[in-house]
């Protein structure tokens, strides 16, 4: 099964569902393959994930001390029910957030 995932300018990408993965919203026979359209678009899903990142980069800004580094990781699947979302790793979602502090703490 496939899911057809639209861009906002009409365009498309194409993404293999798993047989687990439920019914999608609209269903389409192409030769022998079953496709499912999303109802959202790619940049919509996207902008979801940016504002996950910008909330959590603010969050992080707030500490008494900003790390030197920070690296987040999103586990991200595409679904026909609710298109771009975290996936599953091996919690029940998938972000992982990485800080470090490489320089000393100054004025201690």
């Amino acid at each position: 099964m496939y899911l057809s995932v639209p861009f906002e300018d009409g365009e498309v990408f194409v993404v293999e569902l798993s047989d687990e993965q439920g019914s999608g919203v609209i269903r389409a026979s192409r030769g022998d393959e079953l496709f499912e359209t999303s109802a959202d678009t790619f940049e919509s899903g996207m902008a979801r994930v940016q504002r996950v990142a910008a909330t959590m980069l603010q969050r992080l800004a707030d500490l008494p001390r900003s790390p030197d580094h920070v690296r987040a990781e999103f586990g991200l699947r595409v679904t026909a029910e609710a298109g771009l979302v975290v996936a599953k790793g091996s919690g029940d979602a998938h972000i992982k957030l990485e800080l470090e502090w490489s320089r000393p703490e100054s004025g201690a």
